[in-house]
């Protein structure tokens, strides 16, 4: 089953990739705006006049495909190397805040795996403060500690701020994950014959722990890439949310839509290569 799940992954991958470049001459022949503009300012092609719907649509297709995706109408250089720029700068924050979150929340699962959770109605609410307030509070600290805030030391902050819920949330998993199985007939055979706590999760669970982890990490990359901005914008990082947003603000549709096709393209692959790790690891899943 899960290898049919794969194959579907795949193919709505590629159909989605057909289909972006259909998306603005759907726009032209519903006359919600001239031609022209769709063309130039969307598309950012340079076609002759009455060029065909479907030699428009290749012409479109060809430059998804080869990764030509236009000039930034806000600074002129390259999409894709605004992109790749916007990206690297990204990637120095959500990498390390996702093996953040999962080495701290999974170390304070262990910690706390015997002892009531830290979490409850009365400490919940800490991890759903919005994130941009834990930024000017960074700054906030930095400015009455003296510490200059545009060194290397935003990209630490930025990383704490973004693994603040994710930790939450790999924590509560792991606390969920563990009561399952002390409380499964599974583990509770295995110690009526004699093995050892320890021996049992080293040998049957810590696979079972890795599955499971697989499950969220595309949602914790979605989180992290959504909210990214809250903790760029404040530290002056020139990072994808910040592009973004900023392309935004200023009508940059052929960096807009560069960034959306980039997004659409990266969310699928990520999910495709966890969707052939799990079917690989896990027998459930054959």
């Amino acid at each position: 089953m899960k290898r049919y799940n794969l194959i579907y992954r795949i193919l709505f991958l590629l159909l989605t990739v057909l289909v972006i470049p259909l998306l603005p001459i759907i726009i032209i022949f519903l006359g919600t705006n001239s031609p022209e503009y769709v063309i130039k300012g969307t598309l950012n092609m340079s076609v002759s006049p009455g060029v065909s719907p479907w030699n428009l649509y290749l012409e479109a297709l060809k430059n998804l495909l080869t990764f030509n995706l236009g000039t930034s109408i806000s600074s002129g250089q390259s999409v894709i190397n605004e992109i790749g720029a916007g990206l690297g700068q990204s990637f120095k924050i959500i990498i390390p805040a996702l093996v953040l979150s999962y080495l701290l929340g999974t170390l304070i699962g262990i910690l706390r795996k015997g002892k009531s959770p830290i979490t409850g109605k009365r400490y919940d609410f800490i991890f759903y403060i919005p994130m941009i307030v834990f930024s000017y509070f960074f700054l906030f600290l930095s400015d009455k500690l003296g510490i200059d805030f545009t060194s290397g030391i935003r990209y630490v902050y930025a990383v704490i701020i973004l693994s603040i819920y994710p930790v939450f949330i790999v924590y509560k998993s792991f606390i969920s994950r563990y009561h399952t199985i002390i409380e499964s007939d599974f583990y509770q055979f295995h110690l009526s014959t004699g093995v050892g706590k320890s021996n049992i999760f080293k040998n049957f669970l810590v696979k079972y722990f890795g599955i499971e982890y697989l499950s969220f990490l595309e949602n914790l990359v979605i989180y992290m890439f959504g909210f990214i901005y809250f903790v760029e914008s404040p530290f002056a990082i020139n990072g994808m949310g910040y592009k973004f947003v900023l392309g935004i603000q200023r009508f940059d549709y052929p960096l807009i839509i560069g960034f959306c096709i980039v997004s659409i393209i990266f969310f699928s692959v990520i999910n495709i290569i966890i969707g052939y790790i799990q079917s690989k690891i896990d027998p459930r899943r054959t």
